[in-house]
C-alpha cells in the first residue's frame, strides 16, 4: 500500500512539474496545449489505477428471485469500490431489494451502511410535488388556481396569471433569479426571499414554453407551500407531519443537524475532470459546452439562482447548509425510504394519495425539447415522465450526478439509486444505475411467474 501511495503522488507531482517545465520551454502554444492534454489523459488513467482502494463493502438483502441484481451491484462497487451507492426495489409493498456498498465518507473510512442517508438532488423535487399533491387533495391548494391566490404579492412583473400547475411543470418562466437567493436568507430572512421571489420577471411568457427551474423551483415551492397551509408549516414539517411520521419513512426534506453524522460525504472528481468525462457523453458535452462558451444563457444563469450552488459540490457538505429546506436539492434519505414512498404510489396510494392524483402525477402536461437544457423532456404536475427497459412509461425525478427515484404504475414498483459521488450523468442515466435496473426487470418476469 506504501509503494502504491508514493507512485500516486508522483504521478500527481510529477506531472505537474512536467507541465510547469513544458511551459517555460519555447515550444508553441499549439504543440503546448496538445502535450498538456495528453499529460492530462495520462494522469486520470494513471492516478485511477494507482490510487489506494478501500476494502470492498457490500451489503444488505435481496429477495432470492433477483440475486443476479446482487450480483450486479457487487460488481458496480467492486469497479468503484471509495464511492458509496444505494438500490432499494418495493413491489406492491413488498421490499424486494436494499442493497447499500462502498463508502459514506472515504476519508474516515466510513461504510456506507443501512442507515445512511444521502442527498438526493433534484430527487427532491418529485417529492415536493408529492407534498403539494397531499395538500390539494387536503384542499390546500388547487393546481388550476393562480399561485396568486395564495400568495399575493407574487402576482407583480405580470405573474397573476402563473398556475399552480404551471409553476409545477415547468412553464412558468421564472428559472433564474436576477437577485439570486442564499441559502442562508431561506432560514433567517425569508421576507427579504419573499420579495426578491415575488418581483422576478419571467424570462417568457407564463404556460407559452417550458424550460427546466433547476434551483428556482425549490424557493417557489417552498414559499407557495408554507403561505398555503393553514398552520403556516414549511415543507420539512408538513412533508413529516403528513406523509414521513405516517408511513414510516427515513427521509426528510431537509438533513437535520442532529441526523447529520449518518449523511453520506459528496465527493466531485475536479472541475477540469468532470469536464474531460462530459465530453465522452454526447448531450453531455454539448451540455457543458453550452455552458462554458455562454454564461448569459438560460441554463449558465439557472444554475446561479440560488448563490452558493455556483460553488463547489464540496460546500454541500456544510451541516448549516443542508440543514436549510431547499426542494430543489436539498432532501436526504436512505434509498429504501425513497423506494418506498414511490411504492406507496404503485401500490394504489394506500391512503396517501387517491388514484386520481397518482394519475395526474403520470400524466405529461409538456413534453418536447427543453428550452433551457436543450435535452429532451416530459414532465407532470412536478414529476418528470421516463421509461422503462420495457419502453412503458414511469414517474419520478432523477438528480444531479447520478440519482433517481421513480413509481413504475405498470409494474407495481418504486425504485430508487442514490451515489454519493457526483458524476456528469442527471437524467436516469448513470451507467451504474442502467444495469441495475436492466437486470431488475430481467429477474422480475420470473419472479411474478413464481407468484402465480
Amino acid at each position: 500500500m506504501y509503494m502504491i501511495t508514493q507512485v500516486y503522488r508522483f504521478t500527481k507531482y510529477g506531472t505537474y512539474y512536467i507541465y510547469m517545465y513544458i511551459l517555460n520551454t519555447k515550444m508553441g502554444f499549439v504543440k503546448q496545449s496538445i502535450i498538456f492534454c495528453i499529460l492530462i489523459i495520462l494522469y486520470t488513467y494513471i492516478s485511477t489505477l494507482l490510487e489506494p482502494k478501500l476494502p470492498v463493502n457490500v451489503d444488505g438483502y435481496v429477495h432470492p428471485a433477483f440475486k443476479r441484481v446482487a450480483e450486479v451491484f457487487r460488481e458496480n462497487v467492486e469497479l468503484d469500490r471509495n464511492p458509496g451507492i444505494a438500490f432499494a426495489v418495493y413491489h406492491r409493498g413488498e421490499l424486494l431489494i436494499d442493497m447499500w456498498g462502498g463508502y459514506a465518507d472515504v476519508e474516515a473510512q466510513r461504510p456506507w451502511s443501512r442507515d445512511t442517508i444521502a442527498l438526493a438532488y433534484s430527487v427532491s423535487k418529485g417529492v415536493a410535488a408529492i407534498v403539494v399533491a397531499k395538500m390539494v387533495e387536503k384542499g390546500h391548494l388547487d393546481y388550476a388556481r393562480p399561485v396568486a391566490t395564495y400568495w399575493p404579492e407574487f402576482a407583480q412583473q405580470e405573474k397573476g396569471n402563473i398556475t399552480v400547475e404551471m409553476l409545477l411543470s415547468h412553464q412558468a418562466g421564472l428559472v433564474t433569479l436576477d437577485e439570486p437567493v442564499h441559502v442562508r436568507d431561506i432560514k433567517d430572512n425569508p421576507e427579504k426571499v419573499d420579495r426578491i421571489l415575488a418581483r422576478q420577471k419571467t424570462s417568457w411568457p407564463a404556460g407559452t414554453n417550458f424550460g427546466y427551474h433547476s434551483l428556482s423551483f425549490g424557493p417557489y415551492v417552498d414559499t407557495l407551500v408554507k403561505k398555503a397551509d393553514p398552520k403556516g408549516r414549511d415543507i420539512v414539517q408538513i412533508f413529516k407531519d403528513d406523509i414521513a411520521d405516517v408511513y414510516d419513512l427515513d427521509m426528510f426534506m431537509n438533513t437535520p443537524k442532529h441526523q447529520f453524522y449518518r449523511a453520506a460525504r459528496i465527493y466531485q472528481d475536479p472541475q477540469w475532470k468532470v469536464l474531460l468525462k462530459a465530453l465522452t457523453v454526447p448531450k453531455y458535452a454539448k451540455l457543458f459546452t453550452n455552458f462554458i462558451l455562454f454564461p448569459g444563457s438560460l441554463f449558465a444563469r439557472s444554475t446561479r439562482a440560488v448563490a452558493e450552488f455556483s460553488k463547489s459540490v464540496s460546500t454541500h457538505n456544510d451541516p448549516d447548509l443542508r440543514e436549510v429546506p431547499v426542494s430543489s436539492v436539498f432532501t436526504s434519505g436512505t434509498a429504501r425510504a425513497y423506494a418506498k414512498l414511490y411504492g406507496i404510489l404503485t401500490n394504489g396510494g394506500t391512503g396517501l394519495l387517491s388514484q386520481n392524483t397518482i394519475n395526474k402525477l403520470g400524466t405529461p402536461i409538456v413534453s418536447g425539447v427543453d428550452s433551457v437544457t436543450g435535452l429532451n423532456g416530459s414532465c407532470s404536475t412536478g414529476m418528470q415522465i421516463m421509461e422503462n427497459p420495457k419502453g412503458q412509461p414511469v414517474f419520478g425525478h432523477p438528480g444531479h450526478g447520478g440519482q433517481i427515484a421513480l413509481a413504475d404504475v405498470d409494474n407495481g414498483l418504486g425504485i430508487a439509486f442514490l451515489t454519493n459521488f457526483i458524476t456528469v450523468y442527471a437524467q436516469g442515466d448513470h451507467p451504474r444505475y442502467l444495469a441495475l435496473v436492466q437486470e431488475l426487470y430481467n429477474c422480475l418476469d420470473d419472479y411474478l411467474k413464481s407468484k402465480r
